[in-house]
């Protein structure tokens, strides 16, 4: 440890390197655990095989998203062969290929969505955890208030209101600027649950001994929050977060599905939208996409689960 200036006193530091070590320590240790939870494991995988078709999608599609070859060759609605593999839609399209397609999507939205939650949730929480007092109350009162809001009802409402308004601007340009609104709409609405974690956890951690110990050795506040507090508030808000991707996805596509979402985008629930109505004469149009959501849904709830256990620090080895 080496003395330094704070406040005009001379403090001692503790080496960055401990620090790190023990972090290390901390996802060394809950990784061992995920890797012996099979339903984690299991998520995982479901996670990956959706992040890995988001990827590669352009490189192993058969067809583009948007060909439409086999209406001109009267194999609209036709069911799955070696051509395709998992048949063609009313309009002509390749399922398998807007399924594939529908990856990035549904990962766009997700991912996207809870990078805006965490953003609020993590500020708001963390600041109503560490400071406390008449500032808390007011901030969770606040949050109770975003909890009790028909939320899909709202986004409903401003998703149809905002591509109204931005006709005839130069907001109408922008590439999937739907897309984009649904994105930052789930963000704005999903931040609640990050926040009451996130205020649970720096409360618990901010009365730690070694939190202690770094504030009697003279660390200042935005020390003790970024190196101390909220590396270890991580693991709570991380399994939160995996499960706010999969709500996100789902909502996405319920979305789509009801006629809200981006036209000219290509997502699962879109692809259920224009299909259901032809469930009788060709399912799989139907089925691939509903199968894609639920099987991407599925994955984020058992990785979030297996991150439970893992980070559990009651569970024993």
């Amino acid at each position: 440890m080496t003395p330094e200036k704070e406040n005009g006193m001379d403090v001692l530091e503790i080496p960055e390197t401990v620090v790190k070590q023990r972090r290390i320590g901390m996802w060394l240790l809950a990784w061992h655990r995920f890797r012996r939870n099979k339903t984690g494991i299991f998520g995982l995988v479901l996670v990956l095989a959706v992040v890995f078709l988001a990827l590669v999608g352009p490189w192993i599609s058969p067809y583009a998203p948007n060909d439409q070859s086999a209406m001109l060759e009267f194999r609209s609605k036709s069911p799955p062969s070696f051509k395709n593999l998992l048949g063609t839609d009313r309009m002509g399209y390749d399922v398998a290929s807007r399924v594939i397609y529908g990856a990035r999507t549904a990962l766009l939205v997700g991912l996207g969505s809870m990078v805006v939650a965490a953003l609020f949730g993590i500020l708001v929480g963390g600041f109503s955890g560490f400071v406390g007092g008449m500032a808390d109350e007011l901030l969770m009162r606040f949050t109770e208030f975003f909890l009790v809001i028909p939320v899909f009802v709202v986004i409903l409402v401003m998703v149809r209101i905002f591509g109204i308004v931005v006709v005839g601007t130069p907001l109408e340009s922008i590439p999937h600027l739907n897309l984009l609104t649904i994105t930052f709409i789930l963000g704005v609405f999903g931040w609640p649950p990050i926040a009451r974690i996130g205020r649970a956890e720096f409360l618990r951690l901010k009365e730690m001994e070694f939190v202690e110990a770094a504030r009697c050795l003279g660390a200042g506040r935005m020390n003790i929050i970024f190196r101390h507090i909220l590396p270890n508030a991580l693991p709570s808000l991380v399994v939160i977060i995996a499960l706010g991707v999969g709500q996100s996805i789902l909502l996405e596509a319920m979305i789509s599905f009801l006629g809200f979402g981006d036209p000219k985008a290509v997502s699962w629930g879109q692809l259920l939208y224009f299909n259901y109505e032809h469930l009788k004469i060709a399912p799989w149009a139907s089925i691939a996409p509903g199968m894609a959501i639920f099987t991407t849904v599925l994955g984020f709830n058992l990785l979030a689960d297996g991150m439970t256990d893992a980070f559990n620090p009651r569970l024993k080895e």
